[in-house]
């Protein structure tokens, strides 16, 4: 190879094209499933096809769970990378306790079909065990649904010791996807945010917009308090809409 052909493959490098390299075959497919007790029971994740990669990117699969007790979503993709990502795999505790519970499995890897998980079994495995504080008198509501769907009907729970209420909007972003949802439930009180300081996990960019000042704080336990009295008014000394968490 001549001196010159060296000097322009080294241009090309420097500017960020990969003329000679491979692509990648990863599996593709997404997932947003609503459900009662996906933090214990595993479900299936299936792929719905296949895709080519571009230069510089490598297959991902990202897994993302949480959980409001009563409540749980799992959302998944899986497909090529952003350009530049390297090998690694990782579980990660975003937020755990009594409470809500935030979850992440993220793999990216960078041989043929090798994102390959068929179960979200890969991130429930590795989840510690609930943590069963003993409640506490503060009343909060409990509820995960799409953006807007909770409302004042929402279960409300005595929250576990140490806790807090906790709302928020939360949209995720990437990997094929972009939703909202809404998150009410109570939050371990040296937890500040369900995902602390990170606004990416694996594929997806997270934007979490949340109340947590002591008026709003005050509003809902007084809200609470109120329509616990109007039900025990009606409904006389069962507590059967109330549930521990």
């Amino acid at each position: 190879m001549s001196v010159c052909a060296i000097q322009s493959l080294l241009i090309l490098f420097l500017l960020g094209f990969y003329p000679c390299l491979d692509t990648l075959t990863c599996h593709k497919g997404i997932m947003l499933k609503f459900d009662n007790n996906l933090a214990i029971t595993p479900v299936e994740w299936f792929s719905l096809g296949t895709q080519k990669t571009d230069s510089r990117e490598i297959c991902q699969e990202t897994l993302l769970l949480i959980d409001v007790g009563e409540r749980s979503v799992l959302v998944g993709s899986k497909g090529s990378s952003s350009a530049g990502a390297q090998d690694s795999r990782a579980v990660t505790i975003h937020s755990q306790g009594s409470g809500v519970v935030a979850a992440s499995y993220v793999q990216y890897c960078s041989s043929d079909l090798c994102n390959e998980a068929n179960s979200s079994s890969v991130l429930l495995e590795s989840l510690p065990l609930p943590d069963f504080s003993p409640p506490g008198t503060l009343q909060c509501p409990v509820c995960l649904q799409f953006y807007g769907a909770c409302s004042r009907n929402s279960n409300f729970v005595f929250c576990p010791q140490n806790t807090r209420c906790y709302t928020a909007d939360i949209h995720i972003d990437g990997g094929g996807l972009s939703t909202n949802f809404s998150a009410d439930g109570c939050l371990a009180l040296s937890t500040k945010s369900l995902f602390g300081n990170s606004d990416t996990i694996g594929i997806f960019s997270i934007l979490e917009k949340h109340s947590d000042s002591l008026q709003d704080a005050a509003a809902r336990s007084t809200w609470a308090s109120l329509r616990l009295m109007t039900i025990l008014i009606s409904q006389g000394p069962s507590t059967k809409n109330f549930h521990l968490i």
